[in-house]
């Protein structure tokens, strides 16, 4: 946790575009927390850990960083609350996710609770978490739990960069407008969304990048956005 904090802070100082997440080796992306460590903890420090895991993740689901979880095996407990906070999940064929808490009598702690209905909606986010069920990338795409299937002949790491490389071409400027509109959206469309997206679309819209993309498309070359 600490480690991956240090790691936006240092992207966010550079101005990168995107991060990549991804567990060694394929058995797993992240089992989840470690209960061996977290039984020699205090109720203090375990309220802690849990307010760090959760702040940090809200925040790296905020950032303005594109972020990528190439999920190569399992994604348990925290670690698909981790995979859920990134912008975007690109899981391999074998992958397998679940929020197991229920079965330890416990629940998810690092903002699952609120990741997981966000996603896919409170029904199905209940079916997960009340059963403890784990899901497949095929079971998990259809729910939009995950954004897309990498496919068999190509590595999963170089899938999620060129996902990454696809969305970062364009305007900085856009791609937050759009990144806001969309958490201001709900399941019906609301006015108050709908203000959201008129602030974001008038600010967007005087733009150099906006100026620079339409110029660009008159005159039939590729655009050369200043926020890339």
């Amino acid at each position: 946790l600490n480690g991956l904090s240090d790691c936006v802070d240092e992207l966010e100082r550079r101005g990168a575009r995107w991060l990549l997440i991804i567990g060694e080796g394929e058995r797993a992306f992240c089992a989840g927390t470690d209960l061996a460590e977290a039984t020699k903890m205090s109720p203090d420090e375990v309220d802690s850990k849990n307010l760090l895991a959760r702040r940090l993740l809200f925040r790296l689901s905020k950032a303005s960083v594109i972020s990528v979880a190439a999920i190569n095996g399992l994604a348990y407990g925290g670690g698909l609350e981790l995979a859920m906070a990134c912008t975007f999940r690109i899981a391999a064929p074998h992958a397998d996710l679940c929020l197991p808490e229920i079965k330890l009598g416990v629940l998810p702690s690092y903002g699952g609770t609120q990741f997981l209905p966000a996603l896919i909606g409170s029904a199905r986010a209940l079916d997960l978490m009340l059963t403890g069920r784990s899901v497949n990338a095929s079971e998990a795409l259809s729910m939009g739990l995950i954004n897309r299937i990498a496919d068999h002949g190509s590595p999963l790491l170089g899938q999620a960069r060129d996902l990454a490389g696809i969305v970062t071409q364009y305007s900085q400027v856009a791609i937050g407008g759009i990144r806001r509109t969309v958490a201001a959206s709900g399941p019906m469309v609301s006015e108050e969304g709908l203000a959201v997206e008129d602030a974001q679309v008038r600010a967007v819209m005087r733009s150099e990048d906006a100026k620079e993309g339409v110029r660009a498309f008159l005159e039939k070359r590729p655009p050369t956005f200043r926020n890339r």
